[in-house]
């Protein structure tokens, strides 16, 4: 009989996955880059001992997104910062992929990564006993962050 040949039994079941596949509605994921910048006075490890680093605020910024943000929803590609050995560094940045199920969720996760960075760079800034308005050397002594998708 010709259902009992094996390429005939492949394409029914082939044909059979594929029906029914064609019922069960398709789950859109959104996903997206989100860059964290941190900024800062920086300095010399010497002369500005104790001064805010905009790498630690990154670092504590990564923490809080452990704990604030769902297991898979989101993969850090990038973590860097300073300019070299000895110096208090002026810079931070985190990159990371950002995936959910749908668009809301999407903003409610770069809402979310928004929070943790101002809360990273407010941690770091409070445990060096910086307030906002402080200055150094005329410019501000705090770490300041901003969130931007790409």
């Amino acid at each position: 009989m010709i259902l009992e040949q094996p390429i005939m039994k492949r394409l029914i079941s082939t044909l059979a996955f594929v029906l029914a596949a064609a019922g069960t509605p398709a789950v859109a994921q959104t996903s997206g880059g989100v860059r964290v910048d941190f900024q800062g006075p920086g300095g010399h490890s010497f002369g500005a001992y104790g001064r805010v680093s905009a790498l630690h605020a990154a670092a504590r910024t990564v923490i809080l997104l452990q704990k604030a943000l769902p297991a898979g929803s989101f993969q850090i590609t990038n973590l860097t910062g300073g300019n070299s050995v000895n110096a208090i560094a002026s810079d931070g940045l985190i990159e990371l992929r950002l995936t959910a199920q749908s668009a809301a969720a999407y903003q409610a996760l770069v809402t979310a990564v928004t929070k943790a960075a101002n809360e990273g760079a407010a941690e770091e800034n409070a445990f060096r006993g910086v307030k906002a308005g402080d200055l150094t050397s005329g410019a501000p002594a705090t770490i300041r962050a901003s969130v931007t998708r790409f």
